[in-house]
């Protein structure tokens, strides 16, 4: 009887959780996306010598492609700041809305917070205050454009002893502990957007791999900069596909990730 019972339970919280509506998210997922906020903050000069804060608030709506169809400022702060809001808000990719997990026309809020103390805190973390592009001028609209529809591909920009993306890639990965304790190898493939600004966004993998692996390739392919891609003389947001493996190469310092042959 106490089996039955739970099993009717159960059968109930799936029926509920099915009908219930979910609001439109990022593609990236709520955490990933805190990530990527903090890398694509920007703080307005003037509003940030005259410490100007607060928060801004931004209503939209998606269509069942989790396309933004409209959105507005219900809460501002100030032209700059809102706009500055605005524009990291366009960046973001969001999945639909779904009912009864079928994708739906949906609403949702987004909320970005401005403080000169939080933004000092996150200037210290990340290396960099505000954010310069490496090109100019920049497309105003927010298309995501295919590699085959530019007339530039985006160059990644390497400082140091990394000459090519290979190498960047071979020097700064760190081949996860638990991956290598139970011997696991294989290929992580990842697509993102390059932004107009150069900075890579909405990284998601398409092929994951465990022991920490799909974790770590984000990490690497998020510390690249870029020259964007250029269209008619803009820079312009554009899609980037990019594969990394992890296979264990014995040299005299133990296992390195090999990246010979990923794809890149």
């Amino acid at each position: 009887m106490l089996r039955f019972t739970s099993l009717l339970i159960m059968i109930f919280i799936t029926l509920v959780a099915i009908s219930q509506y979910v609001e439109p998210m990022p593609i990236v997922g709520q955490k990933s996306l805190k990530v990527m906020i903090k890398k694509h903050f920007d703080y307005p000069e003037y509003d940030l010598s005259k410490n100007i804060s607060g928060n801004v608030i931004i209503d939209f709506e998606t269509d069942k492609s989790g396309n933004i169809t409209s959105y507005s400022v219900i809460q501002n702060v100030s032209h700059g700041i809102d706009s500055a809001a605005i524009s990291l808000f366009r960046q973001i990719i969001w999945l639909p809305a779904t009912y009864e997990l079928k994708p739906v026309k949906g609403k949702a809020s987004f909320e970005l917070s401005y403080s000169k103390k939080i933004f000092d805190k996150l200037t210290k973390r990340r290396g960099y205050g505000h954010i310069i592009p490496p090109y100019i001028p920049m497309d105003t609209s927010y298309n995501i454009y295919k590699t085959k529809e530019i007339d530039m591909v985006p160059k990644p920009i390497l400082e140091g002893s990394s000459k090519t993306l290979n190498s960047f890639i071979y020097n700064n990965l760190k081949y996860p502990e638990s991956a290598i304790k139970v011997g696991i190898e294989g290929e992580v493939q990842l697509e993102f957007v390059i932004e107009k600004n150069g900075l890579p966004s909405n990284i998601v993998a398409n092929k994951h791999l465990g022991g920490g692996c799909t974790e770590e390739a984000i990490r690497i392919i998020s510390l690249i900069n870029w020259y964007p891609g250029i269209l008619n003389g803009y820079a312009v947001r554009s899609e980037k596909n990019i594969s990394i493996k992890f296979q264990k190469s014995q040299n005299r310092d133990g296992f390195i990730p090999n990246q010979q042959g990923s794809g890149i």
